[in-house]
């Protein structure tokens, strides 16, 4: 038998658009603050505090704006430093630069804060904040000095692990991210899914936040760490991590899509040897091969379909597939609609 070999388009360039518009949308976009603290102000209630303390706190509560309440903090500090009102000081004003849009601002005021609320438990509080924007302006060395320290006291800080796990992910699929930052984020990923699949919840979070963070990005982690591998050639652990994925969100269509791009590059290798070789073993195996191929083609047809942002994609897909599929079913394509119908997504 003469095999006819299709070539796939490079997965890697096809998938940088799709990925990064319907994957999980921003790279590390918005506060990731895990704690369901309460936000208020910083509350005198129930205190024994002089007026001027006072005074001081209602001066903070009252400024307009994170930088202004920043200011009022430092004067606070001056006078304040050991009382007891400092934890709900520094809590609060940590939460208000958490709020913060603008990320060189964010920048500015976390490391402001550090300097004025020096106790290590402060800085625990803001650091975060600081990693994230950081990680925004992709600025990822200071990313990660900061979270190497922050992680060396909160080693189970599932937030940052997850932040850390995607930078990594998106600036590997724009061929942008460093050696440094794709061992950290293979790193951080493994580390993340340990603490999601052994349900490891943090304290301060409630459990149903919990659950939606950890069923939403448990898929996305192990597929972050697949499109790693397979950027870095690892595609034994790119598989692995992939087909993870698919198993908890079977829909997701550059998941798919790489998928299929090594399935069918073992084909590619063992119909190769075939046809040098010609022996029987191999031509069984590279059957088997084109016959995975097919179904991942399939399943990534079916995701594809409909999505008009997809629709390259899914032109794509499906040129690969109808070639395959005929060659597998002697040049006819029946059954091939039916096949691509198994894998659609149910409606609700």
């Amino acid at each position: 038998m003469n095999f006819r070999l299709v070539t796939l388009p490079r997965v890697a360039v096809m998938c940088i658009s799709i990925f990064l518009t319907i994957g999980v949308g921003a790279a590390f976009g918005g506060t990731v603050k895990l704690q369901d603290q309460d936000k208020g102000k910083a509350s005198t209630d129930q205190m024994k505090i002089s007026d001027g303390e006072k005074k001081a706190i209602d001066k903070i509560n009252t400024a307009a704006g994170a930088e202004a309440k920043m200011k009022a903090a430092n004067e606070y500090m001056k006078k304040n430093a050991k009382s007891q009102m400092r934890p709900r000081v520094a809590s609060y004003v940590a939460d208000e630069i958490f709020l913060v849009q603008d990320n060189n601002q964010k920048i500015s005021l976390s490391k402001e804060y550090m300097s004025v609320f020096n106790d290590v438990t402060e800085a625990d509080m803001i650091r975060p904040a600081l990693i994230e924007a950081y990680l925004n302006s992709k600025k990822f060395d200071e990313a990660l000095s900061e979270s190497s320290k922050h992680l060396a006291r909160q080693p189970d800080d599932v937030a940052i692990l997850t932040q850390l796990a995607w930078a990594g992910t998106v600036q590997t699929q724009l061929q942008a991210a460093s050696s440094s930052l794709q061992q950290a984020a293979l790193t951080s990923a493994a580390k993340a899914v340990e603490l999601m699949e052994g349900d490891k919840k943090p304290v301060k979070m409630s459990p149903e936040n919990w659950t939606a963070y950890r069923n939403s990005w448990l898929p996305k982690l192990y597929q972050g760490q697949g499109l790693i591998y397979f950027y870095t050639n690892d595609k034994v652990k790119a598989r692995e991590n992939l087909e993870k994925s698919a198993g908890f969100d079977p829909y997701e269509p550059s998941v798919l899509l790489l998928l299929s791009d090594i399935a069918n590059g073992e084909y590619q290798e063992i119909a190769q040897r075939y046809q040098a070789e010609k022996k029987a073993d191999l031509l069984n195996q590279a059957l088997a091969k084109m016959d995975e191929t097919i179904d991942w083609l399939a399943r990534a047809a079916a995701a594809s379909e409909g999505n008009p942002q997809l629709q390259g994609m899914n032109q794509q897909v499906m040129e690969n597939l109808k070639a395959y599929y005929s060659f597998r079913h002697e040049g006819k394509m029946d059954g091939m609609t039916e096949l691509i119908q198994k894998y659609k997504k149910p409606q609700k």
